[in-house]
């Protein structure tokens, strides 16, 4: 009588399909994480940042008490030249503002006026949206 001999173990193609699944499942892990630090050196472009410092709701001269306009000084704080494209008032499309090609250099700090006939007493959504899809979004309340 022999001992162990009714025992079966995995056929080796088996294990070396398992062994090949267990060395590369762990690159593909590797390279999937490792994916979202390189893709900035492919040359892929970049979002950039903008931030405000201050800003201002002001009467316009014409017709104080009931108009207002909006002076928002900007910083572009990203590593790419911020240009404007649309400036968005509680969801409208706005059109009224200066200067009209907006841009600003890394580290430069910039104003915008917008003319949007503002109240003094209620609360405002604007969106800035760069060519290069950069959105920054504040709400504005005298």
């Amino acid at each position: 009588m022999t001992i162990g001999k009714e025992r079966k173990g995995v056929s080796t193609f088996i294990a070396v399909l398992m062994l090949i699944v267990l060395a590369v499942a762990p690159g593909i892990i590797v390279y999937a994480y490792t994916l979202g630090y390189t893709r900035g050196l492919e040359g892929l472009p970049t979002l950039g940042s903008i931030t405000v410092d201050t800003w201002t709701l002001t009467e316009d001269a014409a017709t104080p008490a009931t108009d207002y306009y909006l002076t928002l000084n900007i910083k572009n704080t990203g590593k790419t030249i911020f240009e404007l494209d649309k400036v968005y008032v509680n969801g409208f499309e706005e059109t009224r503002f200066t200067p009209a090609n907006f841009t600003l250099a890394d580290g430069v700090v910039g104003s915008l006026v917008i003319k949007g006939g503002f109240e003094g007493s209620k609360t405002y959504e604007i969106m800035l949206i760069g060519v290069d899809s950069t959105q920054l979004i504040l709400q504005v309340k005298k």
